[in-house]
């Protein structure tokens, strides 16, 4: 009798761990989401807040430190880079947008404050991508400099 698992078995187990994480990250997400619409207080889900972002701050910087930055093993173009930074700054525009209404006066103009932080998530995000595609690929370069040596 075996003890252990035999390295099929290992791949499927961490596979089944990566879409673990997947799942409980994209439902705590929605979770937030959803009580900061419903409740519009941001105390309410401070906690969940932490551990939403501790868990992806880890899976980050875990994958920035072993050179890993899409599943290709490549880097994105400038080009993917600005339309995800774009899409995702759409999306949390309209969230953003929603939350400055409920707060705001009735005069208040809330397009242009949407307009400014869609523009400004819009510049941190690709910004953010190109500096994490670079640290990715400096890390990847130096484990391939190392194990061909």
């Amino acid at each position: 009798m075996k003890k252990g698992l035999d390295e099929r078995q290992r791949q499927l187990v961490d596979r089944i761990g990566a879409h673990s994480f997947c799942v409980m990250f994209l439902t705590g997400a929605a979770v937030i989401l959803a009580q900061l619409i419903g409740l519009g207080n941001f105390q309410a889900v401070a906690g969940e807040t932490v551990v939403f972002l501790a868990g992806g701050l880890v899976y980050l910087i875990g994958c920035l430190k072993n050179g890993i930055w899409e599943k290709s093993g490549k880097n994105m173009t400038r080009g993917q880079a600005f339309l995800f930074s774009v899409i995702c700054s759409g999306f949390f525009s309209v969230f953003y947008g929603m939350a400055i209404a409920r707060k705001a006066a009735q005069d208040v103009n809330v397009a242009k404050y949407v307009v400014a932080f869609f523009i400004g998530i819009s510049a941190l995000c690709f910004v953010s991508l190109q500096i994490m595609g670079k640290i990715a690929q400096m890390r990847r370069e130096k484990q391939e400099k190392k194990y061909s040596e």
